[in-house]
């Protein structure tokens, strides 16, 4: 026997560590790009660059003996901080590199009085008192502008639940990215700078920075010479904002790309183990003919997951999909999702849900449905919650973006019932135990005993055979014992019949 797993959300790890990989190549890139183009130097470049890795690499450390796991929501909040990591060593280093290149009157003799005696007697050609002078005027503003980034996401600490779980890695990733980026700008890049600037620098002016400088003096004096219209025009662009806020799109957590698809197929809640064992196989040949699915695997009934109960009329198929660069039919995973509905309208009857495996869970977490969105009706009539759900259901196919708009099924489970005639019972003086403990051993089972071999040991069950209870005729054909002796038919003294019912009860808040 082998053993092939089908899906492993390593894959998806790997993905989202590679996804933070890139992002720290790329942000090394555009930083050397941009201070290469308005320094001009490229040991002040470097300087800035090698500010990322010691950042990061703190925040891990911290992260590490806080007890903290670096899971897709933290790495994802270290991949959004890359930017802001950047920021304080910049203004630093630019500070820096305008004191070497334009010296003040602060570094003349005279002046040295005022600075450390120490740093003075050791000072060579100026220049590590140049670099104090410069940190000391931009130490303020980089601490209070990363400190009000990270007043920021403070009220992320006060969720609970659910939204604590998804939020509260991401924030404390990116905080502790922060403060050891401010760590490395204060004191770090100082010290670097002290080795990487000994010999002083040669300024040169950049071809960019400068049209830009006189392109800002120009666009800074007229604003100031019109203040009233500079303004006007910033409360109407706030006014305008303000008006297409409403329009934009929102949603609770963003969706992100698995790379797997989960389909969660319905059939009807009367259908038998026997009837999803047909149909899998059927849906997972037709999903197996688009060439960006890789493999098509189902899993029927109640999952292996104790906690996670599902009737055998809910069959879940996990698709595996190729890389996008790879796919033919679609461009991407929701017009492949479009595609494949078409397909599996074939089969009539069937309710289809498209999702991913983990959204799935966050959805299961966040409403108590395989859902982005739920809406639940509660009331102690069975039949008015279906006639009202279906109206419902047909007014939210009317909204645009609604997909898999479908009703839960309440009734149309196929159930046994059995109704003791008390009426009858009492002409042959049998009790509603007596009925129900013959239903009960008959058809349900009876435990009677154990079987021992050696170390093993093995329940017995009793009940009886299948011909006898296949068929609410053959129930009624059971044999009660009357306390006279006289052996009556279940029939005689119960109706027997098949009646449709809930599938299940759902209940929430202690309310149907």
């Amino acid at each position: 026997v082998s053993f092939e797993p089908y899906y492993d959300q390593s894959d998806l790890i790997t993905a989202a560590v590679k996804t933070v990989a890139n992002a720290l190549i790329l942000a090394f890139i555009f930083i050397i790009i941009v201070l290469a183009l308005f320094l001009m130097n490229l040991r002040a470049t470097l300087l800035v660059v090698i500010s990322i890795p010691i950042s990061i690499g703190i925040a891990l450390m911290i992260m590490s003996w806080l007890g903290l796991s670096a899971n897709l929501m933290s790495l994802g909040g270290i991949a959004v901080a890359i930017g802001m990591l950047v920021d304080g060593s910049v203004v630093m280093v630019e500070n820096m590199f305008k004191h070497l290149s334009h010296p003040d009157a602060r570094h003349d003799e005279k002046h040295k009085d005022e600075n450390d005696p120490h740093d003075v007697a050791h000072d060579v050609k100026g220049i590590p008192l140049r670099l104090q002078e410069a940190g000391k005027e931009v130490v303020r503003p980089i601490f209070f502008a990363s400190l009000i980034i990270l007043v920021v996401f403070m009220p992320m600490f006060s969720f609970q639940g659910v939204e604590a779980k998804l939020f509260q890695p991401m924030a404390i990733s990116i905080m502790l990215a922060l403060v050891s980026a401010v760590f490395v700008a204060l004191i770090i890049v100082p010290a670097l700078a002290t080795f990487v600037f000994k010999s002083g620098i040669k300024a040169r002016k950049s071809f960019i920075v400068e049209p830009l400088l006189k392109w800002y003096k120009t666009s800074l004096a007229w604003s100031m010479r019109n203040a009233k219209i500079v303004l006007i025009g910033a409360f109407l662009l706030l006014a305008i904002s303000l008006v297409l806020l409403p329009r934009l799109g929102t949603e609770f957590v963003p969706e992100l790309e698995e790379g797997t698809i989960n389909l969660r197929v319905t059939l009807a809640p009367s259908a038998s183990l026997d009837t999803a064992l047909a149909v899998s196989p059927k849906l997972e040949a037709m999903l197996m003919e688009f060439p960006e699915v890789t493999y098509a695997l189902s899993r029927i009934g109640r999952p292996e997951v104790g906690g996670d109960p599902e009737p055998v009329n809910n069959i879940e198929i996990y698709i595996g999909l190729k890389p996008v660069s790879e796919w033919t039919s679609a461009t991407n995973r929701i017009d492949l999702q479009q595609l494949m509905e078409l397909k599996l309208e074939k089969f009539p009857g069937l309710l289809f849900n498209f999702s991913q495996p983990i959204a799935t869970r966050v959805d299961e977490l966040l409403s108590g449905v395989r859902a982005q969105l739920a809406i639940k009706l509660f009331g102690p009539d069975l039949k008015v919650l279906a006639a009202t759900g279906q109206e419902i259901e047909a007014a939210v196919k009317t909204v645009d973006g609604a997909r898999d708009v479908a009703m839960e099924q309440i009734v149309g489970e196929s159930q046994l019932v059995i109704k003791p005639d008390r009426r009858q019972l009492s002409r042959y003086g049998i009790s509603v135990s007596d009925v129900m403990s013959v239903v009960r051993d008959g058809l349900g089972g009876q435990s009677a005993g154990q079987i021992i071999n050696g170390n093993e040991r093995y329940d017995i069950y009793v009940r009886l055979a299948n011909e006898f209870r296949d068929k609410p005729q053959n129930i009624a054909e059971l044999r009660l014992i009357a306390p006279g002796g006289a052996w009556v038919r279940l029939g005689d003294v119960a109706s027997i019949e098949i009646e449709s019912g809930p599938p299940q009860v759902r209940r929430d808040d202690v309310q149907r």
